[in-house]
């Protein structure tokens, strides 16, 4: 009876403080405080109670909270009669979102009850977009969210480095999700997450705060771009009490256990070098990703050779990633023409992905008969070449966005925005290797930045827009509006009040 009690006990506590902040979300005007709680949420706890409890049901947690933030807003807005804007790529998204819908209806899918958790599955961080858009409107809002990405993953490369010490069989002491995942059983039968050397010896491969392999590691190549960004604006005697964060984001990176992860690392920092570059602050940028370099090189050392993520990092060396590549990952692309042409309406939502495993309770190891270990694989199946194609529109309009960046005169702002940015193409890196937008972090990440560079490189860069150019641009046309005197209140780093 007490055993019981006190199994129960924190249950209950824990189902209680969740209920007052979804009433909290719901019913809280500043939005952006709302946004900090799931972020937070999502990136702290969302993982591991999932794998804690065992219970893949504890991840509707999630979804309650973003439809509780979303569902408020809405309703205030209507009770005000404010019209609400629709984002400039907002279109994409909505024609996205019903293509998902109507593959739910398709005859050769699933079903409804396992196409509800495929629509799930592609759909459920998408009000996140045009919650980035509508409230994320000040700068200091975009440094929350920087500080945010940057706690969160520092927090997961430290759990990633405690569980690189563990054995396989002490880290499935965890909890029923981690015992599955690592040894193998129920759905994860014949795919347990574990790394063998070359002796036969079985090591861990971190999750960090995740609830897969390599989360913690997925997480830091988000945040990295930030980080790099905080270095370069904070004040010398403030950039101490980042050490921290900088030691676990390195020890994050260094515990990935996953390749996918290293090159979305990689990508995120060299792209935010190209975005955020202009004039003379290139070697500032230069330098500064140098020092990161340094530090991960440095975790890598610290780690010692037996890390099975070394091994992995030097099968993607210069002279060897294409070779790695085309071995791992060459088969899985070459699939995608094959269910494009075989499959040209997809097969309907839930017939692949996470949601499909545990809704029809089938191994992982079973699934393997549609290949999916590339995003556009499991789009095409799922949704079809419409919405592949739709999806590929929305990542080229904001990839056109983003040109806009290196033209922002605010150094710091656009440091900032290049920051969330860059990330962007690291996950279209991460597009080839697996299933970005059915998982944590990289779906909330994905619509949620997308939303917000919406807002600034669209919508507030048109409002703007004369006055968004370097100095280079504006002596090379000298027809173009001047840049505000020092000490003005400069374009772009501020538009709009938080609604």
């Amino acid at each position: 009876m007490t055993d019981a009690i006190t199994n129960v006990g924190p249950a209950a506590v824990g189902a209680v403080v969740f209920v007052l902040l979804a009433a909290w979300c719901f019913s809280h005007r500043r939005v952006d405080q709302s946004l900090v709680a799931l972020g937070l949420y999502l990136g702290l706890l969302d993982g591991y109670l999932k794998l804690r409890t065992g219970s893949p049901v504890i991840t509707l947690a999630r979804d309650v909270l973003v439809v509780a933030i979303a569902g408020g807003a809405l309703l205030r807005a209507v009770q005000s009669n404010k019209p609400l804007p629709l984002p400039p790529i907002g279109v994409l998204v909505l024609a996205f979102s019903a293509v998902v819908l109507v593959e739910l209806f398709n005859p050769d899918g699933p079903g409804l009850t396992v196409g509800a958790g495929g629509v799930r599955q592609h759909l459920e961080f998408v009000p996140l977009f045009f919650l980035g858009y509508a409230f994320m409107r000040r700068e200091t809002q975009i440094q929350k969210l920087m500080f945010i990405l940057v706690l969160c993953a520092a927090v997961g490369g430290f759990v990633s480095y405690v569980q690189s010490t563990l054995t396989p069989e002490q880290f499935a002491n965890w909890g029923p999700g981690y015992r599955e995942r690592i040894l193998g059983t129920g759905t994860f039968a014949g795919a347990g997450r574990v790394a063998f050397d070359d002796s036969g010896v079985a090591s861990v491969r971190p999750f960090g705060l995740g609830s897969d392999l390599g989360g913690g590691a997925v997480a830091a190549a988000l945040a990295l771009p930030s980080l790099i960004a905080m270095l370069m604006v904070a004040k010398p005697q403030a950039r101490i009490w980042l050490m921290p964060f900088i030691v676990g984001i390195a020890l994050a990176i260094a515990t990935s256990g996953t390749r996918a992860a290293l090159i979305t690392a990689f990508v995120s920092a060299v792209s935010f070098a190209m975005l955020a570059a202009a004039s003379r602050k290139a070697l500032q940028v230069i330098a500064a990703i140098a020092v990161g370099v340094v530090v991960v090189y440095a975790a890598f050392e610290y780690l010692g050779p037996r890390n099975s993520t070394t091994q992995r990092a030097k099968s993607i060396t210069p002279g060897r990633v294409v070779t790695t590549f085309s071995e791992e990952r060459g088969s899985s692309v070459a699939k995608f023409a094959e269910y494009a042409s075989k499959y040209p309406l997809g097969l309907g939502v839930g017939t692949v992905g996470p949601a499909a495993a545990a809704l029809n309770d089938r191994p992982i190891a079973s699934q393997a008969v549609l290949n999916i270990e590339t995003e556009w694989n499991f789009l095409v199946l799922e949704v079809g070449l419409v919405g592949v194609a739709l999806f590929l529109a929305i990542n080229f309009r904001l990839v056109l966005a983003l040109t806009r960046i290196r033209r922002i005169a605010d150094h710091t702002m656009r440091l900032r925005l290049a920051a969330l940015a860059a990330p962007l193409f690291g996950l279209l890196a991460a597009d080839f290797a697996g299933t970005t937008t059915a998982s944590v972090p990289p779906a909330p990440y994905f619509w949620f930045v997308g939303g917000v560079l919406s807002y600034w490189l669209v919508t507030a860069y048109q409002d703007e827009g004369r006055l968004n150019t370097t100095e280079e641009d504006q002596a090379a046309s000298p027809g173009r509006a001047q840049a505000p005197p020092a000490g003005t209140r400069r374009p772009l780093s501020g538009v709009m009040p938080c609604a």
